[in-house]
Order: structure tokens, then C-alpha cells, then sequence
């Protein structure tokens, strides 16, 4: 009988597999991976995608009713996986996905009238 030898699987930061990577980076290009440290100092991961235009308009619209629902915005249609006490902590949660927001701004443009 012959025996299958079997596959590695090979586990990054925030408990995700290359293969989940790899989708993640086939289907939205552009994957940013964060890091937090919890109140242990361990180091948690967590992978977004960029927003879209759509996505963009959803945050603009609840930030100005509410700064926290649009953060909660941002992370529910853009954070693709990772550590999982990030998404059971609100203040992980909140921390990362802030640092996301800031990370996502316009960049400057610079303006010449000719």
C-alpha cells in the first residue's frame, strides 16, 4: 500500500493560509496587512482590502451621523481575515480599523494653474 505524503499547509501571520492569501490577493489586488499588539503585547494581524468607490460613500454617509458606525462600515465590507480576537474585542477593532482609515486617505495632490 502506498502511502499520499501529505500536503503542508502553510499558516501566515493572523492564522490565515497561503492559499487564502493568494485568493485574497487574485481577487482585490491589494491586500494591507495591519498589526496590533493586545493587552499581552502579542502581536495580532489583520488583512483589508482596499474600499471602493461604493464602499467609500457608505463610510462618508454614516460618519456623519455617527464616527464609530462608519469605522464599524469600513471593517465589515473591507477586513478579509485574521486573528480572530479582533473581531471579538471592540477596542482591537476599533484601533485597527482607525489605523486602516487613516492609512486609506487621499493622498495630496498638488494643484498648477497654468
Amino acid at each position: 500500500m502506498e502511502t499520499v505524503p501529505s500536503k503542508k499547509t502553510d499558516i501566515l501571520d493572523g492564522n490565515i493560509t497561503q492559499a487564502q492569501f493568494n485568493q485574497w490577493k487574485y481577487k482585490h489586488k491589494k491586500v494591507v496587512k495591519l498589526t496590533i499588539a493586545d493587552d499581552d503585547e502579542t502581536p495580532l494581524f489583520a488583512y483589508f482590502r482596499k474600499p471602493d468607490m461604493s464602499i467609500r460613500s457608505a463610510v462618508l454617509q454614516a460618519s456623519k451621523m455617527d464616527e464609530f458606525k462608519a469605522l464599524e462600515v469600513l471593517f465589515k465590507n473591507c477586513y478579509l481575515g485574521g486573528d480572530g480576537k479582533i473581531e471579538q474585542e471592540d477596542d482591537l477593532r476599533l484601533n485597527i480599523t482607525t489605523a486602516f482609515s487613516d492609512h486609506i486617505q487621499p493622498k495630496p495632490v498638488t494643484i498648477e494653474i497654468l
